[in-house]
Order: structure tokens, then C-alpha cells, then sequence
């Protein structure tokens, strides 16, 4: 038995789009995920972006990278498979339309979460929503995202639902997340996203398509664990030391700084989880600070559109 879950396992991560390079050459985090205080299961993840040699955060980069992937985060693998050049340059220019011409757009903190699970958790993605939008102009309703991934220990799928909140104010983000999570249980979107996973999960790979559905809508779907991956992007005030005569001892103390920062953020999520009514959620923080959150949305339009 350990052994066929484990070939789950290996099946699920092939199916992993994000590269493991991009997320070094771009991110990183500080230790290992900090487990929150209570009675919900939850662990924070403190990410940062990579700076480049004069200690600046390279957003541009970060932003370009991500505009790569678009294909990848709106079309599901049978649609992309085996495209001439002609062709693949056409489905990039597809996936381009499907993006909002809006300032105030969430839509790259979704592919930001959207790259997160895959490069960190080794979730794929299994719900591609942009290109089941019918109208690209509409925010969607439910969540951000729906991956899933194999725990071999306790022998059950692991579905995410993926909460993207990018705000200039870090507890506005988390104040609009759990608004989001609660709106999302209370309304019954949790069970048609599922509906939705059921109805447009397509791989190239039919025996193992068929296996994650029986977790999902099937005979199998009391295997199922769901947890909620939420990014909590910010603009950190702690960056404006770039700007001044502060800056060398920021860059010098730029770890130490983030963490001491963390302690007060995770007691803010700590106190938002014992307030929570639905004990049974599971939850995995994302926190990415920002120089400016304007500006790096300013950044991800101009990769994208040039």
C-alpha cells in the first residue's frame, strides 16, 4: 500500500508546472514555516523577494517571470499540447486577453499564489478559472485557485483553495482574507468550486484524471483534506529605509528585521483564528512584503502588455 501511494505521489508532482529555479532565482523565505497558536492547524510561511546586488528587491523580474506562466495558469495541458510555434505564440496572446486592464486588479497576486503552491507546496493546479470566465472584465466569484497534492503519511488528497490578498495594508489583506474564507463557506461556493474542479479537470493522463475525481466529487471524496492557501501581500514600511541614509544598515539587518517584524504579524493571525467560528479549517499563510504593491502591479501590466 505505502509503495502505490507514493506512485500517486510521483504522478501528482509530475504534474508541476512551476520550476524550482524560477522561485529560487526570484524568492525565498526565512526558516521554516511557523506554526500558529489554537485550535485551527496553521502554519505561517515567511516569503521575501530576492534583491539584486545594490539591496533593492527585484520586482521587475519577478514580474516578468511570472508573465511567463500566464499560458500555463489559464489553459489546462490538453490544450497546450503538442502546438507549433505559430501556434503556441497564439495561446499566449489568448491568455493575455483574459487579463484585466485594471490598476486595482488581484489577478497577479493570483498567479503569485497560483506559483507559490506549485513551487513550494507541489500542489499543481487543478482548476484553471480564467479561461472558464465569461467575461474577463468580472471579478470571479469563489476563490483564487484549487490545486491539490498527495499526502503519503495519512493516505489523502490535499485540496487547496487559494485566497490571494494584496493590499497596501497588511491588515486590511488579512482582515479581507478571512472576510473571503467565511463569505466562501457561508454561501455555498465551497461546493460549487468542487462542481466546478469535477467538470473541467482535464490532464493528459486519463487512468490518474480519474483517480483524483473519485477524491473530489466520488467514492473516495472522505479521503479528502481542504485547506486554505492564503497570501497576505503588503507594502512594508520597512523598505523605505532603501531610501535614506538608513539603508546599508537595512540591507545588513534585512533577516533579522523581517522576523522581529513576523512576531507581532503571526499574533494578528493567531487572533483572527480564535475568533473563527469553523474549527475544522487547515491553513497556509504566504506573507510577501512589498516595496509598493502599486507599483509591482505597475510592473506585472507592463510585462504583460509592454
Amino acid at each position: 500500500m505505502a509503495r502505490l501511494q507514493l506512485t500517486v505521489k510521483t504522478e501528482i508532482e509530475l504534474l508541476l508546472e512551476a520550476r524550482q529555479k524560477d522561485y529560487d532565482s526570484h524568492l525565498a523565505h526565512l526558516g521554516i514555516p511557523v506554526k500558529c497558536a489554537g485550535d485551527i492547524e496553521a502554519s505561517v510561511r515567511l516569503h521575501f523577494v530576492r534583491t539584486d546586488g545594490s539591496g533593492e528587491p527585484r520586482l521587475s523580474e519577478l514580474a516578468r517571470m511570472l508573465v511567463n506562466y500566464i499560458t500555463m495558469y489559464c489553459f489546462d495541458a490538453l490544450k497546450r499540447h503538442d502546438l507549433s510555434e505559430l501556434d503556441r505564440n497564439a495561446l499566449f496572446t489568448e491568455a493575455r486577453e483574459l487579463f484585466r486592464k485594471s490598476e486595482r486588479s488581484g489577478q497577479v497576486g493570483e498567479m503569485l499564489i497560483y506559483f507559490l503552491l506549485e513551487s513550494v507546496l507541489k500542489a499543481p493546479q487543478a482548476l484553471r478559472k480564467m479561461s472558464i470566465t465569461t467575461n474577463p472584465q468580472d471579478e470571479r466569484k469563489g476563490s483564487d485557485g484549487v490545486h491539490f497534492a498527495w499526502n503519503a503519511d495519512l493516505e489523502l488528497l490535499e485540496l487547496y483553495f487559494a485566497e490571494s490578498k494584496i493590499w497596501t495594508d497588511f491588515g486590511g489583506a488579512l482582515s479581507d482574507a478571512f472576510t473571503s474564507i467565511e463569505t466562501f463557506h457561508s454561501t455555498g461556493l465551497k461546493q460549487h468550486e468542487l462542481n466546478l474542479f469535477s467538470a473541467h479537470f482535464r490532464i493528459l493522463d486519463s487512468p490518474l484524471q480519474s483517480k483524483i475525481l473519485s477524491y473530489v466529487n466520488g467514492e473516495n471524496a472522505p479521503k479528502t483534506r481542504i485547506t486554505h492557501a492564503c497570501l497576505v501581500g503588503f507594502d512594508w514600511n520597512e523598505y523605505k529605509c532603501l531610501d535614506d541614509r538608513r539603508r546599508h544598515d537595512f540591507i545588513r539587518e534585512f533577516e533579522h528585521r523581517y522576523a522581529t517584524w513576523s512576531t507581532d504579524a503571526i499574533r494578528k493571525v493567531e487572533a483572527k483564528l480564535e475568533v473563527l467560528t469553523l474549527k475544522n479549517l487547515r491553513f497556509e499563510f504566504f506573507f510577501l512584503p512589498f516595496k509598493s504593491v502599486v507599483a509591482f502591479r505597475q510592473l506585472f501590466e507592463t510585462a504583460l502588455r509592454g
